[in-house]
């Protein structure tokens, strides 16, 4: 729509409304009418009051010293409060029997995260093909792996890899050198 359509229409619009407007029926108002509260309030300003002769009486709260509060007689809000009964209840209430709780099980490693693919052998030594998660690996003895395992030895079938924050060692199975 261009500038000129859009304009177009707005006047349109606005001439509608400003016809519709003066066509619409008139509707009776009344007049506002005071609240209860708030007519007893516009009868004691100073000036009413002064006018009528009726004498402007405040009432004030008694002020207590320091000295009292806190005091035995008002135990208030801010007293302290003693919760927990006395230590004699507790002691009254002691069982012969105790409980021991066994002590919580020493923490193992997870299971070895590594699948075995195969060995390999050439002048620099042994080397493990392993998987881990979608990666494959090539370790040899004395690599870490994942960050948390080194390669410890590789003894015939038998790869020994040490879980470093339990400081555990776990052993697994990789086949045959051929």
């Amino acid at each position: 729509m261009n500038a000129f359509a859009s304009r177009r229409l707005l006047g349109f619009i606005l001439v509608t409304t400003l016809v519709a407007a003066y066509f619409a029926p008139q509707t009776e108002q009344e007049p506002l009418k005071l609240t209860e509260h708030a007519r007893t309030a516009a009868a004691r300003t100073p000036e009413t009051m002064a006018r009528s002769g009726t004498p402007r009486t405040v009432e004030v709260l008694a002020i207590h010293p320091r000295d009292r509060v806190g005091s035995a007689d008002e135990q208030g809000l801010f007293s302290s409060h003693q919760w927990k009964p006395p230590l004699e209840a507790k002691l009254s209430k002691v069982v012969s029997t105790v409980i021991v709780e066994p002590p919580p099980p020493v923490p193992q490693a997870p299971p070895l995260p590594f699948k075995a693919l195969g060995r390999y052998t050439d002048e620099a030594g042994e080397q493990v093909f392993l998987q881990y998660n979608d990666q494959n690996l090539v370790v040899r003895v004395g690599d870490t792996v994942a960050l948390q395992y080194t390669v410890e030895s590789l003894d015939g079938n038998t790869l020994t890899l040490r879980y470093l924050p339990l400081n555990q060692t776990q052993t697994m199975n990789v086949g045959a050198a051929n």
